[in-house]
């Protein structure tokens, strides 16, 4: 008996989340991970954040044709710690057009 269910995998049957957050995200480009957690979540699918920002940098990478393991951009890294601190940074000023006011009059001193 065992050794016939190791032979005989049965597929899951049930909605592909990867393609509810696929089809989600085409209607919806700029949400977020936890918006479509929450939306989908709605629908009774229970979905983990990080798994939609799998899911969008896949349809990232195949939109700009990248390989796997390849770079977005010029090769410039920006580390998570940096990218917190920015948003902390532009949740504190009131928002991104007043971080850009800040940073340009930033670079017009230095």
């Amino acid at each position: 008996y065992y050794l016939e269910r190791l032979i005989v995998a049965k597929k899951k049957a049930g909605v592909n989340k990867s393609q509810a957050i696929r089809d989600y995200l085409k209607k919806n480009p700029n949400a977020g991970p936890t918006e479509v957690c929450k939306e989908l979540g709605k629908k009774g699918l229970k979905i983990a954040p990080a798994l939609v920002s799998n899911v969008k940098a896949a349809m990232l990478g195949k939109k700009k044709g990248l390989r796997r393991g390849q770079r977005i951009g010029k090769g410039d890294t920006v580390s998570l710690a940096a990218l917190v601190e920015a948003r902390e940074f532009v949740d504190s000023v009131g928002g991104i057009a007043k971080a850009e006011k800040i940073l340009a009059a930033l670079q017009r001193l230095g």
